[in-house]
């Protein structure tokens, strides 16, 4: 007898995807392996013009936990990441990119340790183990996440403040596919219409508490020329790079310049304003805000400029 879901499953895991079919198959298959049964797994399909659907329908047809959509369009990736989420009811909620995998007690450690948890951890993410296209794998990342702190300051410092951002998994935002309290992701802005939105989601729930990192490489991160942004940075200039993705992320926009910068500066102070936290605290928060601007203001002042450009070019034509 296939396997069913419960009338109200503990956990959610939505995994968006547009022409995901070459690896699609492997992500399920890890996510129906957990040994953690109390989940439901839905599918959002953004309108793939490959082998997506039938895949999906497969798996939807042999296991009750899972609920495949296909929408009618392409909502562009921020829409479909957000339509899982608001179409799920677990306590916790995790997504799932087609393209990677989950060893089958990832659920189990996740799920355990938020449960365990007293310090008002908001989210659970486990080590990253680099696989290729084939599923080889390259390595564990070593990348740390600089995180700690017990104000909402302090790991806002930890994510935006000085330093080598490049050598943290935040750069990267592996831990955005954690496993994180329902109840706290309502209070963000999800998955916004920009490049490094995920960044942005990461700092707004870091201001509502810390993350808890399990020591086991756990999720599997498939490294290939197809991903997203690897195939928008072969496809592009520097120059067009941030248009493209901007596309990817909400279509609707056109190739209008997103200054990404300026919306994720802008991003965090809101962030920074609306979460309840004690007024010391909030005035710590908007100074490692201003921090950031300071450091960013010629990139920022750039893209004011080349907005302004952009508009004064449309009307003349």
């Amino acid at each position: 007898m296939p396997p069913f879901a419960t009338p109200h499953p503990f956990v959610s895991i939505g995994l968006p995807v547009h022409n995901g079919g070459r690896y699609l198959s492997d992500a399920i298959d890890s996510i129906l392996a957990q040994s953690y049964r109390d989940f439901e797994l839905l599918i959002s399909d953004n309108a793939s013009t490959d082998n997506t659907a039938s895949i999906c329908r497969d798996y939807a047809s042999r296991d009750g936990r899972v609920r495949f959509v296909r929408q009618d369009r392409n909502l562009g990736a921020a829409a479909n990441f957000n339509y899982v989420f608001h179409h799920t009811m677990g306590r916790y909620f995790r997504w799932a990119a087609y393209d990677d995998m989950i060893a089958a007690c990832y659920l189990d450690r996740t799920v355990a340790a938020l449960e365990a948890d007293t310090t008002g951890a908001v989210l659970a993410y486990t080590q990253t183990l680099r696989i290729n296209s084939d599923g080889r794998e390259l390595g564990i990342d070593d990348r740390v996440t600089r995180k700690g702190g017990d104000t909402a300051a302090e790991r806002l410092a930890k994510m935006i403040g000085p330093g080598d951002h490049t050598a943290s998994l935040i750069h990267m935002c592996f831990p955005v596919f954690g496993l994180v309290r329902r109840e706290v992701l309502e209070k963000t802005s999800l998955i916004a219409n920009m490049p490094r939105s995920d960044k942005l989601l990461l700092v707004e729930l870091a201001l509502h508490g810390p993350f808890l990192e399990l020591s086991e490489p756990l999720f599997l991160r498939r490294e290939h020329d197809e991903g997203s942004v690897i195939a928008a940075e072969a496809a592009s200039s520097a120059g067009e790079l941030e248009r493209q993705l901007a596309s990817w992320f909400d279509p609707q926009r056109g190739k209008w310049f997103p200054a990404t910068n300026s919306r994720l500066g802008a991003g965090y102070f809101r962030a920074a304003l609306g979460t309840p936290m004690p007024l010391s605290e909030r005035l710590a928060a908007l100074r490692v805000i201003a921090g950031w601007c300071r450091r960013n203001v010629r990139i920022i002042g750039g893209e004011m400029k080349t907005i302004i450009l952009e508009r004064l070019t449309l009307s003349k034509q």
